[in-house]
This record gives C-alpha cells, structure tokens and sequence, in this order.
C-alpha cells in the first residue's frame, strides 16, 4: 500500500510514504552509514539510497525480457523492421523489443525464409 501525502516537493509532485521493515541489525548499519554521510534523518539516507539504486540500474540498460511465442516476436520484429529501414542485428532487436534471444533468433530466421527480411552479406 502506497500512501500519498498532501505536501509536496520543489516540482510540485506529491510525496508517497512507503512503509518498510528492517531487522535491528540492519537499522544499526543504516545509521552508522547516515552518520558518515552527515545526514541528518534516517528517512533522507533510505530515499537518496534507493534513488541512487534505481539510477544505477537504469543507466545498465537491463533488458526486460517479454515472454512471447515465435510469431509473436516475429510480428514484432517485422513492424519494427518496417519502422526502422536499414541494417539491424538480432541482437539489437533482442535488446529494443525485450525479446528472449531464442525465440528471436528463431522469429528472425523465420523472416528470413519467409523473404520478408534478408542477410546483409559482408564483403
């Protein structure tokens, strides 16, 4: 459950308070890590902690994997094909379409052989 509270940030967003549980230990370890920090409430640590995470995460580039059938990826893979002309590897479309790298070799194959798309050879 999410609450949201009616004072609001410098952008004008709407503040939610999320409750969370820690073992005794782990409220220790957090607050010696606020005080080396110099911060001064517990609360201000645990948001820029997790903010700090998710940016960590985002600037990854995580691929989140859909879970789809071989036609499936293969429309997929088709309609951005059409939207997107030129050279592509599978690769790159496993990355931008979240697509399982099985599945989308096999739906890029399947394109290949329907004519519908066709190797870039090398020279």
């Amino acid at each position: 459950m999410v609450k949201t509270r009616a004072r609001t940030k410098e952008k004008g967003e709407k503040q939610a308070v999320i409750p969370v549980r820690f073992t005794q230990g782990e409220v220790k370890r957090i607050e010696q890590a606020r005080k080396m920090m110099g911060m001064p409430f517990r609360s201000s640590f645990i948001r820029r902690a997790v903010l700090e995470k998710i940016d960590e995460l985002q600037k990854m580039r995580l691929i989140q994997v859909r879970d789809v059938t071989k036609e499936e990826a293969t429309n997929v893979m088709l309609r951005y094909l059409e939207r997107n002309p030129g050279v592509h590897y599978v690769s790159e479309l496993i990355e931008r379409l979240g697509l399982e790298p099985k599945v989308a070799f096999e739906a890029a194959t399947q394109l290949i052989l329907d004519g519908r798309a066709r190797l870039n050879e090398r020279r």
